[in-house]
């Protein structure tokens, strides 16, 4: 269920925020984006994506939305995974520029201002963590499934699974088959074939401001191989034709 947006004129960004039970930090990831948001003094729309929490994080979320006119919420009856979750902070957002953050604030919304700078003068902007504070098993996955979409698509970024900032023209452009994590990495490959100005920079990573992160492990290593192979099919036969 989504709530309608309330206001009418139209945003230059939005920001959507994945949540999966963050009851402990949506709030103060709200009032961060927010005050930044507000700061920059153009339109944007913020958007809490909430990934069938069992926290109560829904119910706040609904409670942030009625208190701030900015807010809406998109509720998954249950929990679809990130995929899902990316395709709705994409594609149920309006602004000229989109991002998506975790609400667990290991971004930073003070860091917003500069990668929507950096987007001014490029389609994609892809943001790589700085100093990361994931485990070695995160670590060693990420390497891996970097080096998989070097070798599968000749595309190599220092960071995948992170935050980015896309241009609306290309979100509209392109049509995305993944319903898995690998939702970010097709769409990454179809911008780049459309020859979408792809640019990366470095901003800072935090630590979790509460609760614990989930996914790391050796099983998800396999699936991310099984995704990309599937994936490099995928994608290839829908490639355009010049």
């Amino acid at each position: 269920m989504l709530a309608p947006a309330s206001s009418s004129k139209p945003p230059r960004y939005s920001v959507a925020i994945m949540c999966f039970n963050e009851r402990e930090s949506l709030e103060e990831v709200i009032a961060r984006t927010l005050d930044v948001m507000n700061r920059s003094g153009d339109p944007f729309e913020v958007l809490i994506v909430n990934d069938g929490s069992t926290d109560g994080s829904g119910e706040l979320a609904d409670t942030l939305a009625r208190a701030h006119a900015e807010v809406r919420v998109c509720h998954h009856p249950t929990n679809l995974g990130i995929g899902a979750t990316l395709m709705d902070g994409y594609q149920r957002t309006t602004g000229e520029f989109a991002v998506i953050l975790p609400a667990d604030l290991q971004f930073s919304p003070d860091d917003l201002p500069r990668a929507f700078e950096k987007a001014l003068n490029a389609d994609v902007v892809v943001v790589h963590r700085d100093g990361r504070r994931d485990s070695w098993i995160r670590k060693m996955i990420s390497l891996v499934d970097q080096t998989l979409v070097c070798l599968l698509f000749g595309l190599w970024m220092s960071d995948l699974h992170w935050v980015r900032v896309y241009r609306r023209s290309i979100l509209d452009a392109v049509s995305i088959q993944c319903r898995t994590p690998m939702v970010d990495t097709e769409l990454l490959v179809k911008a780049k074939w459309l020859g979408a100005r792809i640019e990366e920079m470095s901003l800072p990573h935090y630590a979790r401001y509460a609760g614990t992160s989930t996914g790391a492990n050796l099983k998800r290593l396999v699936r991310t191989f099984a995704d990309l192979i599937k994936l490099r099919w995928g994608v290839s036969a829908a490639r355009p034709t010049r």
